[in-house]
């Protein structure tokens, strides 16, 4: 091959690595993201993980009076906390915190709510919040997570609804996922790689394993005086 030759491929595989860097890094990053247009809800469901980013999306959909109520996702149990529980060391969780922050912030006591129950993975957690929502016999619901989130876990959300729950993607905006420049942040290249392999995942496995969550026999009347008992029975 002559120098010629050599130059000329070297120059066409520079101009390629040049328009994928400008064309298709970028368009990985927004492809996490999915984002519906706000809109009213029956609930605002506030995901496990990232914190403060999602409570304070969460606060402001409900400041926007989108949603009466605040649903917080608690972490899984890990064998630390379970030791310090062992040992009499009691320290906030982070759905304590986000429940403080939720009403410094001017949420009222009354329309937060801690759901009783953990999930380890998003498919876990999934089940938990919809169960739940069909247990109330709720509609629709705000699903607020991390921007890089927000596609994997509203598809897993409406895969396992069946369609009987309306499922509106919240990205929280205070996240600090940089999605048009995600391959300059260590910290974004990381989650968006992780991202895409759990993503792929589910598209390949747990998409062809797993069935929509079977509705409820029987929607309970939402009283009044469901709404309250269904409060008073929150978990803090």
């Amino acid at each position: 091959m002559t120098l010629r030759r050599v130059l000329a491929v070297a120059f066409t595989l520079l101009v390629a690595v040049l328009l994928a860097s400008t064309l298709l890094l970028p368009s990985a990053g927004r492809y996490l993201v999915e984002g519906d247009p706000p809109e009213h809800a029956d609930a605002i469901v506030v995901l496990a993980g990232s914190y403060p980013d999602r409570i304070l999306e969460a606060v402001a959909l409900y400041r926007a009076g989108l949603a009466p109520r605040l649903l917080i996702c608690p972490e899984p149990e890990t064998a630390g906390f379970r030791r310090l529980g062992e040992l009499g060391v009691q320290v906030p969780r982070g759905y304590d915190l986000n429940r403080m922050v939720a009403e410094q912030l001017g949420v009222p006591a009354d329309a937060i709510e801690v759901l009783g129950h953990a999930g380890d993975s998003t498919y876990a957690e999934a089940e938990v919040v919809i169960k739940d929502a069909q247990a109330r016999g709720f509609n629709s619901i705000l699903l607020v997570t991390s921007k890089y989130h927000t596609r994997r876990a509203a598809e897993i959300y409406r895969f396992l609804s069946g369609g009987r729950l309306k499922i509106i993607a919240c990205p929280a905006r205070d996240d600090d996922f940089q999605v048009h420049g995600w391959w300059r942040d260590r910290t974004s290249t990381r989650r968006l790689i992780i991202e895409y392999q759990k993503w792929l995942s589910f598209l390949l496995v747990d998409r062809w394993r797993l069935s929509p969550i079977a509705a409820p026999t029987s929607t309970p009347a939402r009283s009044a005086a469901g709404r309250s008992a269904v409060r008073l029975a929150r978990v803090g």
